[in-house]
């Protein structure tokens, strides 16, 4: 073996190079070792460690250096000459020797456009090569280094890219399956998070219409690919892709996935994102009704409801409708329950609407959500102080829990100072004695 040092002592390489028989004569000739064994010239490379050539010779005895290398015995001498760096280059390709061929590209005293091409090309199929090994962590990190296109690494993959996107390669992919796939995967989700943070620096200020729109189809491939990765081995992922105020996945490719993989909530997740509500809803709604799961029971549906604004006031009361019949305290928080968050963009619903909307449902909701409205939130507006004077009025008069709302209503009359006597005391009737008496007080 020839271990080699540096000036102080210190090996230079991890490994020794080892020789298939001790070494009788040996040179360094850039970027070999050339050794005379026993019964043979052997040439081999340091780093990679690689046998490049064997050269049989009779007896060889002597080495010597100078523009060629001279090999001589007792009685002959012999001139080696080494091949152009282009075909030395091109021979160890086939042989897969990437690493040595990257080495020997490095010499070519081309201009730097020719040298770049060619050190491209060795590194591109270097990748392949190493991806065809499985060897994914290693291969995605050159695509990296090379600024390899997500499209071109993705198509490696070929169940991740979308049908308008899949096309023929000019090297044969293979097929994976089981844990290797998990292992590819696993190594793409680094590339692509990789691709995806420096996409995020670099976009923004593009003020060239076509590339800002290259700029965000690319940026919906890498997401949706992503969210794919993370439905195979990261399902933990899934949910914090999609919560994402910048995820870009698309919405149909998403779908399929999501919906393949039965994975409920994170399809409301993928709904909401794209505010595709009404889907969110039936989907809520659907499974709401199902003995099991994530989204079995109406809670998910409730704090849905709470997380829309006045925008969505028609969903909002199209799909609450449901759960007041069924569960009138939980319905009740969907219109009493503030979203607190400030980061939140969501607005208050129009009181009036809902008041309106809630007696149309149900009138003791409707009192219910007034009372919150003027007790909690200390609404002064006159007219929902009428309206919920009325309501009791009503309720009164249809005998249900007479002596309840017969207390809430005289003690309403006479703590609240919001509403309007005149265009009341007409609505009671003579019977209403005591009521009508604290109206006309005021």
């Amino acid at each position: 073996m020839t271990v080699i040092v540096n000036a102080d002592g210190k090996p230079t390489q991890k490994h020794a190079t080892m020789w298939s028989e001790p070494p009788l004569v040996m040179e360094y000739y850039h970027p070999y070792l050339i050794a005379i064994l026993p019964s043979l010239v052997e040439i081999r490379s340091i780093e990679p460690k690689v046998l490049v050539q064997t050269i049989q010779l009779p007896h060889p005895k002597y080495l010597a250096l100078g523009r060629s290398v001279f090999v001589a015995s007792s009685n002959a001498i012999w001139r080696l000459v080494a091949k152009p760096l282009s075909l030395q280059i091109e021979q160890f390709m086939s042989s897969s020797q990437f690493e040595l061929s990257l080495r020997l590209a490095e010499m070519i005293d081309d201009d730097d456009e020719k040298k770049f091409e060619c050190l491209y090309d060795i590194q591109f199929k270097f990748a392949l090569h190493l991806f065809t090994k499985h060897r994914f962590e290693e291969s995605l990190r050159i695509f990296a280094r090379l600024d390899t296109g997500p499209i071109e690494v993705i198509g490696l993959f070929p169940a991740l890219l979308p049908k308008s996107h899949t096309k023929q390669y000019d090297y044969r992919v293979p097929v994976l399956a089981g844990a290797e796939l998990e292992k590819g995967y696993l190594a793409l989700i680094e590339y692509l998070m990789e691709k995806r943070n420096l996409q995020k620096k670099s976009t923004g200020n593009d003020s060239d219409v076509d590339l800002a729109s290259y700029q965000r189809d690319l940026s919906e491939i890498i997401d949706t690919t992503l969210l794919k990765c993370y439905v195979e081995v990261k399902e933990s992922l899934v949910g914090p892709l999609l919560k994402h105020p910048d995820n870009n996945c698309h919405l149909q490719e998403s779908e399929r996935t999501l919906i393949k993989a039965e994975k409920w909530s994170d399809l409301v997740l993928l709904y909401s994102s794209k505010r595709e509500h009404a889907k969110a809803l039936k989907l809520l709604i659907e499974k709401a009704h199902q003995k099991s799961g994530s989204l079995s029971g109406h809670t998910r549906t409730v704090e849905y409801l709470q997380n829309l604004g006045p925008d969505y006031l028609d969903l909002i009361f199209e799909y609450s409708k449901w759960i007041l019949k069924a569960h009138q305290f939980d319905g009740l928080k969907i219109f009493t329950v503030r979203n607190e968050d400030p980061r939140s963009e969501v607005g208050p619903l129009p009181v009036e609407k809902v008041v309106k909307f809630l007696k149309e449902v149900n009138k003791e909701i409707a009192i219910k959500y007034l009372e919150h409205v003027i007790h909690e939130w200390r609404y002064k507006t006159p007219d929902l102080h009428n309206e919920l004077i009325l309501l009791y009025l009503f309720e009164i008069q249809e005998n249900r829990f007479v002596e309840d709302y017969r207390e809430q209503l005289m003690s309403f009359l006479e703590n609240s100072e919001s509403y309007k006597a005149a265009t009341l005391i007409r609505r009671f009737p003579p019977d209403f004695r005591h009521e009508r008496a604290l109206l006309s007080e005021n």
